[in-house]
C-alpha cells in the first residue's frame, strides 16, 4: 500500500514535505560542494574577470543572434490570421 502526502493527517503531510524539502537542501549543497572542490583542484589556469567577460559576452551575443533567427524564422511560416484585404 502506498501512501501519498494527501492521504496524510494535514500535520504527517506538512511534517513530511518539510523533511522533502530538507533532504532536497542537503543534497543540493553537497553538489555544490563537490563543485566547488573541483574547481579548486583544476590545475589549469584561472581567468582574469576581463577574459570571463569576453566569453560570457560572446556566448551572449551568440544566444540572442540564434533567437532572433529562430524568432524570424518562425514568424515567416506562421500564418496570419487577419483577413486578407483585396
Amino acid at each position: 500500500m502506498t501512501t501519498t502526502v494527501n492521504d496524510m493527517d494535514p500535520r504527517d503531510a506538512s511534517q513530511a514535505e518539510l523533511m522533502r524539502t530538507g533532504h532536497q537542501t542537503a543534497a543540493h549543497s553537497r553538489w555544490l560542494a563537490a563543485e566547488i572542490q573541483d574547481a579548486l583542484d583544476d590545475p589549469r589556469p584561472g581567468l582574469s574577470f576581463d577574459e570571463v567577460m569576453v566569453a560570457l559576452d560572446a556566448e551572449i551575443g551568440a544566444a540572442e543572434r540564434e533567437r532572433a533567427a529562430d524568432r524570424s524564422r518562425a514568424e515567416r511560416h506562421v500564418p496570419s490570421s487577419a483577413p486578407r484585404q483585396r
